[in-house]
């Protein structure tokens, strides 16, 4: 089975319990702190692949915001996420 169809029937799965709000809540923010953390660190790895592969051939301003600006920004957003999601994984146990 697919990653999706996994996720879709621990959902429907959880749907099923009492306490639907905490425990959907709380598996959402594991599954989204391991998994989908994952997924956006690959993205925003690819993203600043390309940047610096592209930097060497801009000028001026571009070539500031292919080298510094964006890879910088992505890396702190993905921090702050990872911080953020892990700590509420950790309160959601």
């Amino acid at each position: 089975m697919s990653k999706w169809t996994d996720v879709r029937d621990s959902l429907v799965e959880a749907m099923k319990l009492e306490d639907i709000g905490k425990n959907l809540k709380a598996d959402f923010v594991t599954w989204l702190s391991g998994e989908g953390i994952d997924f956006a660190q690959e993205v925003v790895d690819k993203i600043i692949e390309e940047c610096k592969k592209d930097a060497p051939e801009e000028t001026g301003w571009c070539k500031i915001r292919d080298t510094f600006v964006v890879p910088v920004a992505l890396n702190v957003v993905m921090y702050v996420l990872r911080t953020v999601l892990t700590k509420a994984a950790a309160e959601g146990k």
